[in-house]
């Protein structure tokens, strides 16, 4: 690198030496210029030796204020002589100021070959180098280098007293330090007037020629210093207002500052006049101030008003003033026939005065906004725009002001007007010859077409004014009555009902009109007999007017907008004229005097009526069986319904739980059901047709709630239980005594295995009257002792009559059964068989020869009731 830097050097000073050795003027005036930091080489030589022949040398260079210039100096021998040992040179080396004079000095030869010099510049000028060569006293010629070099660090290009390095305007002259320094200031306030590169908004001298000013924040021409020239009112807002104070917002342009009375804009607040100075009209360029702050201005146009006006001192006259205000010292906001008077009802036209008058243009009605002029002085106004009131439609007859329908025929009927209008609210109208109300123009609205009415049908209100006008109408609706050449409805337009005032039409022609309501003037009312069906003919007059009505019963035929009953009124049975509501719905009409009529009828049910097998049409019927609630007896069993004999149990015995005896009330349910039951015991009491137990299944023991069952027929019970208990069940007995229900061959009370002797001693011991031992006893000996007299007196005819006797009264197995075993006290008679009476206590023989009805003896046991 080291050896790279070498030779660029050595090269650079062999090219040098190639370059011609610059000759310098030999005068100050011809001096040739040096050049900051650059090199230069010269020659100078005195006398010998020299080629060219030049003593001296001189040099300049440019400088500036301050700047301090240094040019060294070095020199060497040009021809030394051989013939001259030790040839030397020698130079004087001097600097000069610009105007030639020496500042400094140095004389220069082979001892001292260089040197260097300097100056501080005291303004801009050249600096001169001299060299001059001198005589020697061999060969005299002096090559030399010169080095200068500029110190600009003081330098102040301009004067100006700013050193460069400090002076924003290097190249020129001037005082500014404020916005920056050394820059041209014309008005001294030490801020810089602008130039192409340093602007107001930089921060330049918004004022040049201005020293109290300098800033110009809103750049509005005003400056900043309140305090100065034209001070800003409003610095951070443009404006260009210059009468009430500067630089404020001017919308209208008239020199007077728009008011800012919360001070957003200025630096205090400002009130427009008369409060204030600002502007009382901020947008119109011809008014500013308003005395009486009323929104019109004191400035004129009208120079009638000079006099006046100079004279109170406001305001100013101008050409063109817009709302001048014509009572400056009173407020007031007419606007109309003059500005800012007084205006009661605020329709721009001023109150009059002395001076002004309805003549003048004053208002002529103070107190309605609506008005302001009357031209026939009639009190009504001639302003005819839309929403005035008092308007007058004549503005020229006094005795007319209104025309409500605008047909040029007025309003007012009063003695003496002109122009009256009988129809002031139609315009196609205004005579009535009848006055009935209807215009005599036919062609007009509501024309009348029986112009000439009675007297009669005016005053009555008979009138009418739907179908035709102003013609008769008996019952007033609105419809006329029908005439020959008007005939009524349908086929005409006439009234269809001419006395009846709810209705008039009857589209289908069957005498029920087609109004359903009607308005009676007061409210809307139900019209007489209003069709239902106005476009159908029908007959109907129970549920609505007039629609078809197939079975004649006055109700009318359901449709899909007018249902039956229950879900309408219509006729639930269109082709039964005996029925036609079913207000429970359950297919039964409530006419109790028609078909199937139902018995419940605010309840729906499926009972039938007798003709179909229940008791009643159309109740509830739980269980289904045709039979209502209210008439079975069994609502939840469908195959029982009635109980006649109210023991719970159903009449028809091939039902559930039917009753075995409908008509006898009974509690009987294990034989059979609903039968009497007397003892309770679930067995019913026996009857012709129903057997006790054995030969039925009836209850053989009615009264004995314990006993049921006699299989063997004794009259003792199977049940081993209480006092009828069947000792021996399975066999036929009569026995009480010891045991019941067994074998008693003998009647006696005692069963058989009891033995019969030993049931009659113990008969005999209770009570002898009672045993048949006793009379045995007894007869045989009343036998032995008559047995001879029988046997004598008796005939065998006797004998046969005894016999008669005795198998009338006794069974012949009975005697039997009494003999046996009686032979032997028989024979001999001691006693009467059992059963047997003696013959003297034999009762006599009835008159007519028959035997009496002798007792039965009691045989035991217990006899049915």
């Amino acid at each position: 690198m080291l050896a790279r830097r070498v030779l660029a050097l050595g090269l650079t000073a062999m090219l040098l030496s190639f370059f011609p050795v610059v000759s310098a003027d030999d005068t100050l005036q011809a001096a040739s210029p040096l050049s900051d930091g650059v090199s230069t080489n010269g020659y100078v030589c005195s006398d010998d030796g020299c080629s060219p022949t030049d003593s001296t040398d001189w040099w300049k260079i440019n400088a500036f204020k301050g700047d301090i210039v240094q040019i060294g100096f070095t020199g060497s021998m040009n021809n030394a002589a051989w013939w001259c040992p030790g040839d030397g040179w020698e130079a004087d080396y001097s600097m000069h100021d610009s105007a030639g004079s020496e500042v400094a000095s140095q004389a220069m030869s082979d001892t001292g070959s260089s040197a260097s010099l300097s100056t501080t510049m005291p303004g801009q000028g050249f600096v001169y180098v001299k060299i001059v060569g001198k005589n020697s006293w061999c060969n005299d010629g002096v090559d030399y280098t010169l080095n200068p070099s500029i110190d600009k660090a003081n330098r102040d290009t301009d004067e100006d007293g700013f050193v460069d390095n400090d002076d924003d305007c290097v190249d020129l002259v001037g005082i500014s330090t404020n916005d920056r320094n050394g820059c041209t200031d014309s008005d001294g306030d030490g801020w810089s007037d602008p130039d192409s590169g340093w602007g107001v908004q930089n921060g330049a001298d918004a004022f040049v020629l201005e020293p109290t000013q300098w800033l110009d924040t809103d750049n509005d021409g005003y400056g900043d210093n309140f305090e100065g020239h034209e001070g800003d009112h409003c610095p951070y807002s443009r404006g260009y207002s210059n009468f009430d104070r500067f630089g404020c917002l001017d919308s209208d342009g008239d020199g007077f500052s728009d008011e800012d009375p919360g001070a957003l804009n200025g630096i205090s607040a400002w009130y427009a006049h008369p409060v204030g100075a600002a502007d009382a009209f901020t947008y119109d360029n011809s008014q500013w101030n308003d005395t009486d702050a009323d929104g019109y201005g004191d400035n004129w146009h009208d120079e009638s008003w000079n006099l006046s006006r100079s004279q109170w001192g406001i305001g100013q006259w101008l050409f063109n003033t817009t709302t001048p205000d014509a009572c400056p010292f009173i407020v007031g906001h007419s606007n109309q026939d003059r500005y800012g008077c007084p205006d009661t009802d605020a329709d721009g036209w001023s109150n009059g005065d002395d001076n002004w008058t309805t003549m003048n243009g004053s208002d002529a009605f103070i107190d309605e906004p609506t008005q302001w002029s009357d031209r026939d002085f009639d009190g009504w106004g001639d302003n005819h725009s839309e929403g005035a009131k008092l308007v007058d439609d004549f503005s020229d007859n006094p005795t007319q002001w209104r025309d409500t329908d605008g047909d040029g025929w007025g309003d007012n009927r009063t003695y003496g007007a002109t122009q009256v209008d009988d129809f002031p609210f139609v315009n196609s109208q205004y005579r009535d010859t009848d006055g009935d109300g209807y215009g005599d123009n036919f062609t007009g609205f509501e024309g009348d077409v029986c112009v000439y009415s009675t007297a009669e049908e005016v005053e009555s209100g008979w009138i009418s004014h739907f179908d035709r006008r102003g013609c008769r109408d008996s019952d007033m609706d609105g419809y006329s009555d029908p005439t020959n050449d008007w005939i009524s409805h349908p086929a005409g337009f006439a009234d269809a009902f001419p006395d009846d005032r709810s209705q008039w039409f009857d589209s289908d022609d069957d005498s029920f009109g087609d109004n359903l309501e009607f308005f009676d003037g007061q409210s809307w009312r139900e019209a007489y007999r209003g069709d239902s069906c106005r476009t159908t003919e029908g007959s109907s007059t129970m549920d609505r007017w007039g629609c078809p009505d197939y079975d004649g019963d006055g109700w009318s035929d359901p449709t899909v907008h007018w249902l039956a009953s229950p879900g309408g009124i219509a006729d639930a049975w269109q082709y039964d004229e005996s029925q036609w509501h079913d207000i429970d719905g359950d297919g039964r009409g409530d006419n109790p005097l028609g078909t199937t009529a139902d018995v419940c009828v605010d309840s729906a049910g499926t009972s039938l009526g007798p003709i179909a097998g229940g008791d009643r049409w159309g109740c509830p019927d739980t269980d289904g069986d045709g039979w209502s609630d209210l008439g079975d007896a069994f609502i939840h069993e469908p195959t029982q319904w009635r109980d006649s004999d109210g023991d719970g149990y159903g009449d028809d015995e091939f039902g559930n739980r039917g009753d075995a005896c409908p008509e006898t009330r009974g509690t009987s349910l294990l034989d059979r059901l609903g039968c009497r039951d007397t003892d309770g015991d679930g067995w019913s009491d026996p009857t012709d047709n129903w057997q006790a137990h054995p030969h039925g299944i009836a209850d053989a023991f009615p009264t004995e709630a314990l006993q049921w069952k006699d299989s063997d027929g004794d009259g003792f019970g199977d049940v081993p239980l209480g006092a009828l208990r069947d000792d021996c069940p399975e066999v036929h007995g009569l026995s009480k005594r010891d045991v019941q229900g067994c074998p008693d061959s003998n009647r006696d009370g005692w069963s058989n295995e009891y033995g019969e002797y030993a049931a009659a001693i113990a008969i005999m011991g209770e009570d002898p009257a009672a045993s048949w031992m006793t009379y045995l006893i007894i007869g045989l000996g009343f036998i032995i002792g008559a047995a001879a007299a029988l046997t004598v007196r008796i005939s065998r005819d006797n004998r046969e009559l005894g016999d008669e006797l005795f198998n009338a009264n006794v069974e012949d197995e009975d005697i039997s059964l009494i003999i046996a075993g009686n032979e032997e006290k028989i024979a001999e008679g001691l006693e009467s068989p059992e059963g047997m009476i003696p013959l003297s206590e034999l009762p006599p023989l009835n008159p007519d020869g028959t035997l009496p009805e002798l007792p039965m003896p009691e045989l035991g046991g217990e006899s049915d009731a």
